[in-house]
């Protein structure tokens, strides 16, 4: 029995057709150029007979967010989805099916989407109705090594409904979490979705996303992501009708032997659509971090308007980037741009904060905040007490 199929079957089945798939394909090989730059060693170390679903224990109310979210956490078995203490009351316009989830759905051949649909773990399906508002907080904090969560989200938004959702994942020793996002956004509806994902040693991050927005339609995403042995994301996004926009915010910290791996793809399938994408990935000791995203912009989206800018700053002589901005356009009336930058820290402005007084040590450390704290600054105010990264920083 391979590792795969000691997995899948140790695990369950979700999805015959993804089980199936994933057993005749086998894992990703690197002649494949998604798979190019990434080292899957820390996913093939785990051992999927030693990995057990796991829930994590809630202590009452969240100290970190306000009494007006609604909190899912996993019940103690780690199977379902359950609502957490001292959350909210759902709004009246909120279906939320805990008990009986939607079917899962075979989302394409992406083998990070056809491994989640292979593994049984929770799913809920969320309909916000039209002109309804709500905050949520979804909470993974295994508790026990070698914890095995895989986490399906389905959300719809109807016309003018408007979310806020916190992931909030704090994965532990040499557990595998695995998490997918389906969500369909309506006409005027927006979905602000903040990630943050704190990994353990030896432990594996794989997450994919599908985001369908309609005209008007808004979907920020902004995601944190450290001390995973292995994070791989794969977010994607389609505008169905043009005119919507997007926003992509993604930062990496990457040290010792930490892969950080991002593979983003927006499509615009009509006119007048926009994208704004910065990626941030701040890279020390023998460290990694990969980029490769795509813009893709047919014929039919005249008028797009996307930029993307991948930037990062190495800190060590063994840390290693790999950055793959990628823009296929076929319209010829649109505003579109690309760039990556690859920097360390600049010698100057350490200097001029040493001839003031501050140490080389603190100088360091607010370089490396400062930095960072691009991306924070966007996160939305439910979210900024969990992303707290002074410790990580630290020279």
């Amino acid at each position: 029995m391979n590792w795969l199929e000691a997995l899948v079957k140790t695990h369950g089945i979700r999805s015959q057709n993804s089980a199936d798939y994933l057993l005749k394909e086998g894992l990703p090989h690197r002649r494949l150029e998604p798979w190019r730059f990434t080292d899957l060693t820390a996913l093939t170390n785990l051992e999927p007979l030693l990995l057990k679903k796991s829930g994590p224990v809630v202590h009452g109310q969240s100290p970190l967010f306000a009494p007006d979210v609604v909190r899912l956490t996993l019940d103690e078995g780690g199977g379902n989805f359950v609502l957490a203490q001292g959350s909210a009351a759902a709004p009246a316009g909120l279906r939320l099916d805990l008990e009986n989830p939607a079917a899962s759905k075979d989302l394409d051949s992406a083998w990070v989407f056809q491994l989640q649909n292979s593994i049984v773990g929770p799913s809920f399906n969320l309909v916000l109705g039209a002109a309804e508002s709500l905050r949520l907080e979804l909470c993974l904090n295994p508790t026990n090594s070698a914890a095995l969560v895989n986490a399906k989200m389905q959300i719809s938004l109807a016309e003018g409904a408007s979310l806020e959702l916190f992931v909030n994942i704090k994965g532990s020793t040499n557990s595998l979490v695995l998490l997918t996002l389906q969500a369909t956004l309506g006409q005027g509806s927006s979905l602000l979705e903040a990630q943050n994902l704190i990994g353990a040693e030896g432990a594996v991050l794989l997450s994919g996303s599908e985001v369908n927005q309609a005209a008007t339609s808004s979907y920020e995403r902004t995601a944190v992501v450290h001390g995973w042995a292995l994070a791989r994301q794969e977010p994607r996004v389609v505008q169905n009708e043009g005119e919507a926009h997007t926003f992509l915010r993604d930062l990496a910290i990457a040290a010792e032997n930490n892969i950080c791996d991002l593979h983003s793809v927006v499509r615009f399938d009509g006119p007048n659509g926009r994208l704004e994408q910065l990626q941030k990935a701040l890279v020390d000791d023998a460290g990694r971090s990969i980029f490769n995203g795509a813009v893709q912009v047919p014929k039919l989206a005249q008028g797009t308007d996307a930029s993307q800018l991948s930037r990062h700053l190495l800190l060590s002589d063994r840390a290693r980037v790999d950055s793959k901005p990628e823009l296929a356009i076929v319209a010829d009336d649109v505003r579109c741009s690309h760039g990556a930058t690859i920097s360390s820290l600049a010698t100057d402005e350490l200097f001029y904060m040493q001839s003031r007084g501050i140490s080389r040590q603190q100088a360091v450390s607010l370089l490396k905040l400062g930095f960072c704290q691009q991306i924070i600054n966007f996160l939305p105010p439910i979210a900024v007490s969990g992303c707290s990264l002074e410790a990580v920083l630290k020279p």
